[in-house]
Order: C-alpha cells, then sequence, then structure tokens
C-alpha cells in the first residue's frame, strides 16, 4: 500500500464527515465478541478493524484469543449495524468488526462508520460515503509465538507486541509494533508510526512511513541494511555508523550497514525520522536531542 495525496484527502474527509451532535449518551459494553483459534507458528493472523482500537500481546500458548469491547451512543442496544466476523484462512485466521454490512476478506475491507466509509484493499485505501454508526470497536488479542501479524485499523491506535513479522496500516491513529522477529512494515497517514524489532529474518523490506507523523524505527545494532531514511519538514536522527555518505540535500539520508541485506525505509512528510539502535537485550541507546 503506497501512499498518494488523495490519501490525504481521504482523511480530511472522513473527518469532515463525522456528525457533530451526539446521537445519545455514551454506552459501552465488554466481550461483546469472542473468538479462539489454535493457530500454528508461521502462519498468519489478519485483523480488520474501521473505528476504536487493537492491543495486541504474547499468548501463553498456541491459541490465539480474540475478545472485543464496543463503545457506542445511543440506547442501551449495541448496534445492529456493526457486526463481527471470524474464520480460518489458507493461511491462519481471519477475525473482522463490520460496519454496515461491509466487504471483508484478506484482501479487502470495506466499512462505513460516522457517515463515511473506508474500502482497504490490493489497491490501496479509498472513501466513500453513506452509513451512519458512532460505534467503536476496541479488541484485545492474545497471539502465540511465531503466528505473524496483517492489521488493518482505519481510525485508531495500535499497540502490538509479538515475535514474528507484522504489516499494519491505517489512516487516524498511532501504531506502535514490536516485536522480536522482523521484518515490519507500518503504514499510517495521520499519526506516528514506532517500529521496534530485535532480530531480523530473511531480506524482506522493513517500512515505515507516515504522512503526518513521526517514524521511528529500532533495529538490532548488528543489523546489515540498505536504509533510506527521509523527512520533508521535519528532523533526521540516527545513532547508527555509517552514514557519512549522505544525499547533498539534508532532508534524506541513505547508508549501507553491514552487507546492506535488507532494504530500510524510514519516511515521512511532516515529521521527524528516527533510525536507532537496540542493543543485544533489546534496549534503545541515548542519544542527543538533536
Amino acid at each position: 500500500m503506497s501512499f498518494r495525496p488523495w490519501m490525504i484527502l481521504a482523511a480530511a474527509s472522513l473527518t469532515a464527515c463525522e456528525s457533530g451532535e451526539s446521537a445519545g449518551p455514551q454506552r459501552e459494553r465488554a466481550d461483546v465478541f469472542s473468538y479462539a483459534a489454535v493457530v500454528p507458528a508461521g502462519q498468519t493472523f489478519y485483523l480488520r478493524d474501521m473505528v476504536g482500537s487493537i492491543t495486541i500481546e504474547p499468548s501463553a500458548d498456541d491459541t490465539l484469543r480474540v475478545v472485543a469491547d464496543m463503545k457506542w451512543r445511543g440506547d442501551s442496544t449495541p448496534p445492529a449495524e456493526v457486526t463481527f466476523s471470524a474464520q480460518t484462512v489458507a493461511d491462519g485466521a481471519l477475525v473482522c468488526a463490520i460496519f454496515g454490512g461491509a466487504e471483508c476478506d484478506v484482501d479487502n475491507y470495506d466499512g462505513k462508520s460516522n457517515g463515511s466509509g473506508i474500502s482497504i484493499g490490493e489497491g490501496g485505501l479509498k472513501l466513500g460515503l453513506g452509513g451512519d454508526s458512532e460505534a467503536e470497536v476496541h479488541f484485545r488479542v492474545r497471539v502465540p509465538a511465531g503466528v505473524k501479524l496483517d492489521l488493518v485499523m482505519v481510525e485508531g491506535n495500535v499497540v502490538s507486541a509479538s515475535s514474528a513479522p507484522v504489516k499494519a496500516r491505517g489512516i487516524n491513529g498511532n501504531i506502535t509494533i514490536v516485536t522480536s522477529v522482523g521484518p515490519v512494515s507500518v503504514k499510517t497517514v495521520n499519526g506516528d508510526v514506532d517500529a521496534r524489532m530485535s532480530s531480523l529474518s530473511g531480506a524482506d523490506s522493513v517500512n515505515v512511513e507516515t504522512v503526518n507523523g513521526s517514524a521511528f524505527l529500532f533495529l538490532p545494532e548488528t543489523v546489515s541494511a540498505s536504509v533510506d531514511l527521509g523527512s520533508t519538514n521535519g528532523t533526521l536522527v540516527t545513532d547508527f555508523p555509517g552514514f557519512a555518505d549522505r544525499e547533498s540535500f539534508t532532508k534524506q539520508i541513505r547508508a549501507t550497514l553491514g552487507t546492506g541485506l535488507t532494504p530500510v525505509r524510514v519516511r515521512t512528510l511532516n515529521g521527524d525520522a528516527q533510525l536507532r539502535r537496540l542493543d543485544a537485550q533489546g534496549r534503545a541507546y541515548e542519544v542527543a536531542a538533536p
């Protein structure tokens, strides 16, 4: 999923279409949905949410556990237009919060919320109109060791701790990813992105990108990577050695660490871009303020 100007317009339109008046008192209910399944290491857990949050922690066994809480405005009954689906797919499991009877599968996610609709598929993010729900779905997940994650959170924050590669994307909200085994791909439009991995597997690329926000990437100090670090309207910070060979302009740094095996991209338009080292215990080094 690449960033294009229309994505910024989509995010702005989403905010503009939200209702200014409350539909009633704030309601909330815990455990409106739950799902559990054995998911072996190496498979993928796909999770899709339109408005709310995603919080992921490691599981103590090989069982994936998903619980959803809901907040909404209106009468005491949770809105009927928000439903859930869960299914086994070819390479793992898929769980979706479905707003307005939308489509959700591994490759496509459509939803309608707060007067706007968002479609996320192979072509990226697209904005539509329709629907009227002020509901929020907040997922709490326990993920088994070695299970990869593929996350979509359109409007809300993601905080994830796991032990396998992660792909996460959204429009409005901060995304924080911590894993013991990368690579990681994290992309949003309005929000900060922070990705940390204590080891890398293979030569797959690492991408940490936002448009309006800061981008932080923490990698093991022994990493071999081909680095592209850039910010149009912000400060560049790195404590890795090997950055003497810079571009002629100060908004971008390119360098090779070790053998340059893994392509690494840390980019933002409006915000700071930082590439930082983790020591053998996974702790970040202190760096002086720019």
